[in-house]
């Protein structure tokens, strides 16, 4: 790696990285909310699963919009 590459890397970081936590915290509310349904056939939360993880940010949008049809249930 040359020193210019390493020098545009660096220069991303401060981009890179706000973006990396949002995605990280929109993928774990989206699982979180994911697990706490009840009314979820098994087929479809690992469908929701896969999407959530592997569409990087899209996949929790669509499933916080798309996919939450009924409420979570209450933990306490």
């Amino acid at each position: 790696m040359t020193q210019e590459q390493l020098q545009t890397i660096t220069g991303m970081l401060p981009f890179l990285i706000p973006l990396f936590v949002i995605q990280l915290a929109l993928m774990v509310i989206a699982l979180v909310d994911l697990f706490k349904r009840e009314n979820m056939k098994t087929n479809t939360r690992v469908v929701w699963v896969f999407v959530i993880i592997l569409i990087n940010v899209i996949g929790p949008i669509v499933y916080l919009l798309a996919g939450r049809k009924d409420k979570p249930v209450d933990s306490d």
